[in-house]
């Protein structure tokens, strides 16, 4: 079936395309929007848990132990947001949400649960068997050099 469009003739089958990349499309930007306010969030609760002096020193034990607990979170979500970047980089050249190994399309289901996920859930198996629990990285081809977004540095001086 085809439909006329703006001069221009799309089979449903490339309409179906265009419409499963708007969603994704989405998807990133709604997990990338999630994702940043979190880190605001953490970033607020890391100073509001410093502890000015003079305190004891259990509450000075406490303090650290909540700022570090805090960023080691914050870290964990930078983290996920330079995957998220990546994928949004691999959106801009028309290769998210297919396999970096297989070159299969992703699932939908995998990419609603993992939205920066850059390969299919076998590939990634595949890629897991090799490693020892607690190495490697979430996502190799975010592995590109990334700069953090200004809306972080905004985070902390509001």
């Amino acid at each position: 079936m085809k439909s006329k469009t703006g001069g221009k003739t799309k089979t449903s089958r490339q309409s179906q395309a265009d419409a499963r990349l708007k969603d994704l499309s989405k998807l990133l930007a709604r997990s990338r929007q999630e994702v940043l306010a979190r880190v605001r969030v953490l970033r607020k609760e890391e100073q509001d848990d410093a502890v000015e002096l003079p305190a004891d020193g259990l509450d000075v034990a406490r303090s650290l132990e909540d700022i570090e607990t805090d960023a080691g979170l914050i870290e964990r979500y930078e983290f996920q947001l330079k995957a998220i970047d990546a994928a949004l980089s691999r959106l801009e050249r028309g290769r998210y949400g297919i396999c970096e190994k297989c070159k299969e399309e992703i699932p939908l289901e995998r990419l609603k649960a993992v939205p920066f996920a850059a390969y299919c859930i076998d590939c990634q198996k595949t890629r897991n068997e090799g490693r020892r629990p607690g190495e490697g990285d979430v996502d190799e081809p975010s592995r590109h050099v990334w700069t953090p977004p200004e809306e972080l540095k905004e985070s902390v001086e509001k």
